[in-house]
């Protein structure tokens, strides 16, 4: 049995993962690391030429963080050196190997050469990272160290003044991949605009807004921002309320607890499905709102936070009590230091 001593060198094998290594690794845990002398980079794959010399002989004896994804080549290098290497750690915040079930049983050839990579990754890791509980359940017994990691908060809290204006944004900032949870909410959306004039509803979609939503009076919908725009806006931007809809037949069931963080970073409340993640996160009527599908109850939750707005401030002001705790980035550094210490062994 060969030990590997602690290490003092951290690579991300980057392969364009760049908000998944940022909010679990970097921005929690890269400039403490260095301080305490560890070494800690980013080797972004995809703009080097493949090589396996070099890259062999630029890996050797680091740890490696691989997140979500990386080029068979890569792999196969990792596969023919593995003993030269130190502690690998898989982040992960999908699950491809349940795709093909969540399609109803028909895989395509994408879905399956994701699906090999994955169960390859997840070989050659000493640890499989994960972003959520239900990530936990569905890669329960595929290894034998799979850890959860929450997201921690990135940036600072706002103060809570716009919550005194007369005008009121509702927000819903999900990419393309929540499509068809904002689109069940349509004629939710409709109904409360045609009741609120003092309401704006923004969305993040604009030129692939759905048909179904352009009817919406009030409506501004931006064109979806890359990950550093989107940070950049999150810390200007205000709402009111924000919506997180997480619906039967969501292809999303595996999400962090992300949008109730982006959601109180920008000062808002949160409605969120009765379901996981956010049945473990949020307690209904404190730091937000938990419905079910039906419309009805969507509609009578806005009307509630529109309609009391003294119990809203409330509310965001616990958001923000709970975004602290559960979102504490000492947590997040705490558990890669763990990891640099661990001696490996086989």
């Amino acid at each position: 049995m060969t030990a590997f001593p602690t290490t003092s060198h951290w690579i991300v094998l980057s392969d364009d993962a760049l908000a998944l290594e940022d909010i679990y690794f970097f921005l929690p845990a890269m400039t403490a690391l260095r301080k305490e002398g560890t070494r800690v980079e980013r080797f972004e794959t995809r703009r080097w030429k493949f090589s396996p010399k070099m890259a062999n002989a630029r890996l050797a004896g680091a740890c490696l963080l691989i997140a979500r994804s990386l080029k068979p080549e890569w792999i196969d290098m990792l596969e023919a050196h593995r003993e030269q290497h130190g502690r690998i750690c898989y982040l992960l915040d999908q699950d491809f190997c349940g795709q093909e079930s969540r399609e109803g049983g028909v895989e395509s050839g994408a879905s399956a050469a994701n699906s090999d990579m994955q169960r390859r990754l997840m070989a050659l890791a000493d640890e499989v990272v994960v972003v959520s509980q239900q990530l936990v359940s569905a890669l329960a017994g595929q290894h034998p160290m799979i850890s959860l990691l929450t997201p921690p908060m990135i940036g600072s809290l706002p103060d809570l003044h716009h919550l005194e204006a007369e005008d009121w944004c509702v927000g819903f900032h999900g990419t393309l991949a929540h499509r068809e949870d904002i689109v069940a909410l349509a004629p939710v959306l409709r109904a409360i605009q045609a009741c609120h004039e003092e309401t704006e509803i923004e969305l993040m979609m604009g030129r692939h807004l759905p048909l179904a939503l352009t009817e919406i009076p009030r409506l501004k919908t931006m064109e979806a921002l890359g990950w550093e725009a989107f940070q950049d806006y999150c810390a200007r931007r205000r709402i009111a309320i924000g919506l997180a809809p997480l619906m039967t037949g969501s292809t999303n069931h595996e999400m962090s607890w992300l949008r109730f963080l982006d959601i109180t970073r920008m000062g808002g409340v949160g409605i969120y499905s009765r379901r996981a993640p956010f049945i473990d996160l949020i307690e209904d009527g404190v730091d937000g709102l938990l419905v079910e599908d039906d419309p009805a109850q969507w509609i009578a939750a806005l009307e509630r936070l529109l309609g009391d707005r003294d119990a809203t401030r409330a509310m965001a002001h616990n958001a923000q009590h709970k975004a602290h705790e559960v979102g504490d980035p000492l947590r997040v550094l705490d558990f890669w230091r763990a990891r640099s210490s661990v001696v490996r062994s086989r």
